[in-house]
């Protein structure tokens, strides 16, 4: 809601029913009209039966103690301040006396009158229908808004209250209601001393009994006057700002339905951007494998040359690697055999370059003490040994021994080639 909007169109409470007015250009007083177009901001006026107004003489104009002595004064009084989302309660210095200042205090509710509400328009601000109109000087005006009767009190040009009178006949217990009102406000040293009850006429008023006047004569000792209701005009509301409870709530909802949607477009737009992103960088990668086998393409030739001189250092290795020569292998395990109490019988390399080693021990310590030296053999840790436990014959013990390289490739059996190298020696018990 904007301060003080600039607005040219108001919808207000007659004297009967609801009305639309409107200030033309060339016309600067508001006038009844028609619904304005679309888009046109307008001033929704609450009606004063829908309001309260409270006026409060304060020691300060610090605005914080102002609020606190509205606070208790509302709670004395019994005026509830909705507690809903939105603007509810505004007020204003009005007057001052030596270090007091008048402060006019503003109640509105949290809903809007329900047949007023039905108008639908582009509201710019919600404004108590009273405080939209001139006060006049020295005199307590009396109108009508939607068949109830409304008092209004000033002070120095500016209102000070204003109160719904309810639907009732225009008669002396209304006038007597209207100088209570004045006596509690003038005791109170809070409005003009007044010399004539003005009457606000306008389309749909009740009509006034003939003796009316003489009445206001005789119960308020004042003159009456009778004048055309003035135009409505937001400006006179200057300082004032209300935003009613549903309001307020329709409007954090159409907020939140915002954000829901600018975030559900902005996690669109990002996942549109990823979406993008990952796509480009598939056609790239596409692009790149594309290159790449062409690449591999082009060396292919040499890569199988490659290829072939690997197979064929490969079938060469066992031939080339010093430590894995038959005579160097038969040395590394020959060596482990002491000079008594164990020999060797058979000694064989397979065509997969496994290792057999067979032997005869004095006994089975002695044939269990080799095993422990074949496996802790540092030249030998390229074997992995299996020696199952050696078996007695007679006087010895016979043992058998398998390493198997650990490095070996597969070796497909059936190729044909050299057979197994073998070699036997032999050592006294």
């Amino acid at each position: 809601m904007k301060e003080n909007p600039t607005a040219n169109s108001f919808w207000t409470p007659g004297a009967s029913e609801w009305e639309w007015w409107q200030k033309r250009p060339s016309d600067p007083v508001a006038a009844p009209g028609e619904r304005p177009s679309a888009g046109t901001p307008a001033v929704f006026a609450i009606p004063a039966h829908q309001s309260s107004s409270v006026p409060v003489w304060v020691s300060s104009t610090d605005p914080e103690v102002i609020e606190q002595v509205l606070e208790v004064e509302l709670e004395r009084l019994g005026v509830p301040v909705p507690e809903a989302p939105g603007t509810h309660l505004a007020w204003k210095i009005v007057g001052s006396a030596d270090a007091r200042r008048l402060v006019r205090a503003v109640i509105v509710p949290r809903g809007l009158d329900e047949s007023g509400a039905r108008e639908k328009a582009d509201w710019a601000a919600f404004l108590p229908a009273p405080l939209m109109l001139p006060p006049r000087p020295r005199a307590i005006v009396l109108w009508q808004e939607l068949g109830r009767w409304v008092v209004g009190f000033s002070r120095e040009g500016q209102w000070v209250h204003f109160q719904s009178l309810g639907r009732r006949k225009p008669d002396a217990a209304l006038l007597n209601d209207i100088r209570c009102l004045y006596l509690e406000l003038d005791g109170r040293k809070m409005a003009d001393h007044v010399e004539a009850l003005v009457l606000w006429k306008s389309a749909g008023n009740d009509p006034v009994p003939d003796d009316f006047e003489d009445k206001v004569d005789k119960v308020l000792g004042l003159d009456f006057r009778v004048v055309e209701k003035p135009a409505p005009d937001s400006k006179l509301a200057e300082g004032f700002q209300f935003e009613p409870g549903e309001i307020a709530e329709a409007r954090e909802k159409r907020e939140r339905s915002r954000k829901a949607v600018r975030t559900a477009v902005l996690v669109a737009a990002v996942y549109g951007i990823l979406i993008s992103v990952g796509i480009f960088d598939l056609f790239r990668r596409q692009g790149e494998n594309a290159e790449l086998r062409q690449q591999v393409a082009q060396l292919e030739p040499e890569a199988s040359v490659i290829r072939d001189a690997k197979a064929r250092w490969d079938d060469l290795e066992t031939a080339l690697s010093i430590d894995r020569y038959p005579v160097e292998l038969f040395y590394q395990v020959a060596r482990l055999f002491p000079e008594e109490g164990l020999r060797m019988t058979q000694f064989e390399i397979t065509n997969s370059g496994q290792i057999v080693v067979r032997g005869e021990a004095s006994s089975v310590p002695v044939a269990i003490r080799f095993k422990a030296d074949l496996e802790g053999n540092p030249d030998l840790r390229d074997y992995e040994w299996e020696i199952p436990p050696p078996e007695n014959n007679g006087d010895v013990a016979e043992f058998v021994a398998f390493g198997t390289y650990r490095f070996a490739l597969p070796v497909d059996d059936s190729i044909g080639g050299e057979g197994p190298s073998t070699a036997s020696a032999f050592n006294n018990p």
